[in-house]
Order: structure tokens, then sequence, then C-alpha cells
């Protein structure tokens, strides 16, 4: 993430610790170590699952999200990036897409044409949704998956890795395999 900021143009001075407090005062990579109350600033998440949460406690304190698109990633000049929205090296946002706000897109992810990730979506490496389709709200879409042309996955969803989503996936449902079928633990 601090390679990724950088790599944008984005000066880096410390870390916020919203988690293990006893974390503020050191520091990593080099980088101070700071609370909340250090702020307001901008700031990057880079985590997945919590990133909503977290951002709600740093902009109670006036903190502003940064979007950072990785000069390697590929995005159309009529996408749309949502605030705090993270796109890394050789990733490729179509035309007309659009990411809410603190949705990732890691290495090699691919957005379709037209397509629609809500809120803190996370598309990990590989990850691809095609043109049209629809990703909710803090789904995630594991290493290598698809959702193909058209197809809706709902909100807080979990595609497992490589899977291939070829129908609508519920909310807050698991699926895996190829193609995708809701998991059910044995």
């Amino acid at each position: 993430m601090i390679e990724y900021a950088r790599a944008a143009g984005h000066e880096v001075a410390g870390l916020v610790e919203l988690v293990d407090s006893s974390r503020i005062g050191g520091e990593v990579h080099g980088l101070p170590v700071v609370g909340l109350d250090a702020g307001p600033g901008t700031a990057i998440i880079g985590l997945g699952g919590e990133r909503l949460t977290l951002w709600a406690r740093l902009a109670e304190h006036g903190w502003r999200a940064a979007t950072v698109v990785h000069p390697a990633a590929q995005v159309s000049p009529s996408a749309q990036l949502g605030e705090g929205c993270l796109v890394a090296p050789a990733a490729v946002i179509g035309a007309a897409a659009q990411l809410g706000r603190q949705t990732i897109v890691a290495r090699g992810g691919l957005v379709g044409h037209h397509a629609r990730l809500g809120a803190g979506v996370v598309l990990n490496p590989g990850a691809n949704v095609g043109g049209n389709a629809s990703v909710g709200d803090g789904a995630v879409l594991g290493m290598g998956a698809i959702v193909v042309n058209g197809v809706e996955v709902g909100a807080k969803a979990l595609v497992a890795a490589g899977a291939v989503v070829v129908r609508p996936v519920e909310p807050a449902t698991r699926v895996q395999g190829v193609p995708a079928r809701v998991f059910v633990p044995a």
C-alpha cells in the first residue's frame, strides 16, 4: 500500500493505527505510527473486509480518503472511482465502469465495461468482473475468480478463488467451483 501510494504521487507521512493502540508511537517501514488524534489528514486503508467500518471512524475525526491508482494500472477516462479506492498495478478498469468508495482492485484485476462495484468491494489478484456485471457492497472475489458479463453478485457475498460465476449470487452467500455453486460446509 505504501509503495502504491508513493508510485501514484502521494506523500506518505505516517501510518494511522485504529486497532492496536500499543503500536502508536512506534515505526513501521521507517514511518511513524500515529493515532486518530494526529489528524485530520488524508489517509489510505489497505485492509480488506473492515475498510468501511474503519473509514467511518476516520471520517468522524475529519480524515479524508485518498484514491490511489498505480501508474501501471489502466483506467478508462469514462470510469468512475469512488473516494478511497485502490487500483493496483496491472489492474484494468473498463469504459463506464463504476467503483464504489473504498473498493480495492488488486494486481491484475479486471473490471469490464459498464460494470458496477459497490462500496468496500475487494477484488483479489487476478479477479475479473465482466461487462455489465455488478458486485454488491462488501463482497469479496478471491484470486482468479470470474464473474461473467451481466451477472450480479450480492452484497457481502464471498466468491472463492478460481470460481466462475455464471448465475446471480444472493447477498451474504459463499460460492465456489466451476461453475460457482453455494458452498455448504461438510
